[in-house]
């Protein structure tokens, strides 16, 4: 089984308009409403490449009893503490205008220390009485989290011996760095905010001084990966009329990672599959999902090279 923490679960959603004016009304022609927050991303992936899956969240008023029926329909398991306030709901605007792409991200509920507590002590039990493969720890936290909570958790898992990825940014991701986790993941953006280097290979070098694994997905230009010194370049192009989103891509590309170091023991596959998995998820109408047909069939077409 592989456990993804997803602190700050959401309801995402994509909002069609035929344009948009500022200061006045403007209706919406479509709303369409997906699972969301990035250890969701990661856990449905997971799930349609049929994996085993448990999702550790704060699940928060009706938004949060929504999210965990559509975990259970696709068979991930949830677990955490629940909350009255609602889980934050995130909008991806969809419109001819300039306005298209442009996401609003809900904040989330304020939590109180008791249900930190709570958080943590369901992460620990859960590792300690379930054999769990790796844990994916990704995404936002609510308000009421320290930012040391991803230390924490990583240091934790370390104890008892399972293997941690982490994808996350700011202060949680600079904090959850010193505990050295196995992988991390992280945008171009991120790693030039966290280095303050441009370059995207030497962004991974820097990286991988902090982990074993060291993800760096540079958009369209692909992901760049370090293990034990060979830096590998993993490209797949898709025609831009092909996508419906790039939401919850390097989510998708997580998962793959993840999943293909548990099952192979090749430095090119995992790349490889990490990059189908994200580019599949461009292909997906919902926001942060794949196909695994899609997945299979991208694998041989994705490039990679040695740096």
């Amino acid at each position: 089984m592989i456990l993804t923490v997803c602190a700050n679960p959401s309801v995402d959603s994509f909002w069609s308009f035929f344009d948009i004016n500022k200061a006045t009304t403007n209706r919406s022609q479509q709303e369409k409403y997906f699972p969301g927050g990035k250890g969701l991303h990661t856990a449905f992936a997971l799930a349609e490449l049929d994996q085993e899956v448990t999702t550790l969240g704060v699940w928060g008023g009706q938004t949060g009893q929504w999210l965990r029926r559509q975990c259970n329909q696709k068979n991930i398991s949830t677990i955490g503490p629940t909350v009255e306030p609602w889980n934050r709901l995130c909008i991806t605007v969809k419109s001819d205008s300039e306005w298209s792409e442009t996401e609003f991200l809900g904040q989330g509920p304020q939590l109180s220390r008791e249900t930190v507590k709570n958080f943590k002590k369901a992460y620990k039990e859960c590792i300690s009485q379930n054999e769990i493969a790796a844990i994916i720890i990704s995404g936002s936290v609510p308000a009421g989290f320290p930012d040391d909570i991803y230390f924490d958790l990583v240091a934790e898992a370390s104890r008892q011996h399972v293997p941690v990825f982490v994808d996350a940014s700011g202060d949680l991701l600079s904090k959850a760095i010193t505990a050295h986790p196995l992988g991390i993941h992280i945008n171009h953006k991120e790693g030039q905010a966290l280095s303050k280097k441009e370059n995207p290979v030497e962004i991974a070098k820097w990286l991988s001084e902090h982990c074993d694994i060291a993800a760096l997905t540079a958009g369209a230009e692909g992901l760049f990966l370090v293990f034990q010194n060979k830096i590998l370049h993993a490209h797949y192009s898709i025609d831009d009329t092909d996508i419906f989103s790039t939401i919850g891509c390097g989510d998708c590309l997580l998962a793959g990672l993840s999943l293909a170091y548990l099952k192979n023991d090749e430095l090119s596959h995992w790349a490889r599959y990490a990059v189908a998995c994200g580019s599949a998820n461009c292909l997906h109408p919902a926001l942060g999902m794949l196909r695994a047909e899609d997945v299979e069939e991208i694998i041989p077409k994705v490039t990679v090279i040695e740096k």
